[in-house]
């Protein structure tokens, strides 16, 4: 009876607010005429009206539906008690449950209903252990752990200059002055003159390049795999230029200037400082052996109070340790200067399954490849530091 009533009472409400839209949509309307404001007041009534039967509807039905499962449960209760009696081992299903529920009969196929609960709910403790859990086919959660190793250290690299080239020949330039120099000069004297003459050396990249094989269905099922593989790749790359930059200084030291303070290491590198600026240029770093930095910080650590630190500099220097510099000796000098890195693009990845009979196996072959080329172009910016 209740929902005819709020029914009837939304039909006026759209009858009213539907008659004053018609007015104030007339040619000669006013706010203030009356019919107008009689029929927005009466709609705003039966909207509150409506409201308010709607909220006690709603309350009631609460009511009675908690009644209702109080009522189940006692029931229900008893029944399970009857049971063992009667020797009846019966179960009503979840489905058969809601069909037979207050809250599916009083639904009327709009808005909304009151929730539906199932008082008598089947539970069973579960396993004890993961022996227990592996045998009942449930697979824990797994941890995953990034075991990818951090970018390839390029010390001697990351202190060169790297310079882009747009084809495989290289021709660098170096001008060195051949005869003259600025002089003081009297007032209407002749001016000094200067040359300089070019040294032109030409040489083509070196191709660097490493290869491995993944099956399909690695790549398709574990994507990490393939980005761990890139990166491995890249970085097998990276180091092999690395090394190949330090042989190429190793092999530029005939034409190299030495210093020699003998026994003490860290004095020669100080006179290669002084050599250098003498040259004209301004040093950077030293290439040393990692060996005989230890052996300079455990010094410093007994001559100073403050001791060595990781980010040690020796004479301002920036230390980069390579174990291809052989002990007792040191390269000090302006590296940006003095060695240049040519590369002719960034390190390329290229993918294929047609290589060899890999197609019919499901295999991919990755492969990394980089063409590159690392000179000494000024040898007049470096000097050797010995001790021997």
């Amino acid at each position: 009876m209740s929902t005819a009533v709020i029914d009837k009472l939304c039909a006026e409400r759209d009858e009213a607010r539907s008659a004053a839209v018609a007015i104030a949509e007339s040619d000669d309307f006013t706010p203030d005429d009356k019919t107008y404001v009689e029929l927005r007041s009466r709609a705003t009534d039966l909207d509150a009206r409506i409201a308010s039967l709607a909220d006690l509807l709603e309350a009631q039905r609460e009511s009675d539906n908690l009644d209702g499962r109080l009522a189940k449960a006692a029931q229900a209760r008893q029944a399970r008690a009857d049971e063992p009696s009667r020797g009846i081992q019966t179960r009503e299903s979840w489905g058969e449950a809601f069909i037979r529920s207050d809250e599916f009969k009083g639904y009327r196929g709009r808005g909304t209903s009151g929730m539906f609960a199932i008082d008598d709910v089947e539970t069973r403790a579960l396993p004890t252990g993961m022996a227990e859990l592996i045998a009942a086919g449930l697979t824990p959660t797994k941890y995953s752990v990034d075991l990818t190793p951090p970018q390839a250290p390029t010390p001697l690299l990351d202190n060169i200059t790297t310079i882009g080239v747009s084809g495989n020949a290289v021709e660098y330039v170096s001008w060195a002055k051949v005869a003259g120099g600025a002089a003081k000069v009297a007032e209407k004297a002749a001016k000094p003159s200067a040359e300089w003459a070019p040294t032109v050396t030409s040489d083509t990249l070196d191709n660097w390049a490493v290869y491995t094989q993944l099956t399909r269905q690695l790549m398709e099922d574990f994507s990490a795999v393939r980005s761990y593989i890139d990166g491995e790749l890249r970085r097998d790359i990276v180091r092999a230029e690395e090394a190949d930059a330090v042989s190429v200084l190793a092999a530029a030291s005939a034409t190299i200037p030495d210093v020699n303070v003998s026994g003490d290491l860290l004095a020669s590198i100080r006179t290669g400082i002084g050599t250098v600026q003498e040259a004209g240029y301004t040093p950077t770093a030293v290439l040393l052996n990692p060996a005989d930095w230890a052996v300079m910080d455990v010094a410093i650590m007994g001559d100073t109070l403050n001791g060595p630190r990781i980010n040690q500099t020796f004479w301002g220097l920036t230390p980069i340790p390579s174990s291809a510099q052989a002990e007792g000796t040191a390269i000090v000098g302006d590296f940006r200067a003095a060695v240049h890195h040519y590369v002719r693009s960034q390190i390329n990845l290229y993918v294929t399954d047609s290589h060899g009979d890999t197609f019919l196996s499901n295999v991919f072959t990755l492969l990394a490849e980089r063409r590159g080329l690392t000179a000494v172009v000024r040898p007049q910016a470096l000097v050797e530091a010995k001790t021997a």
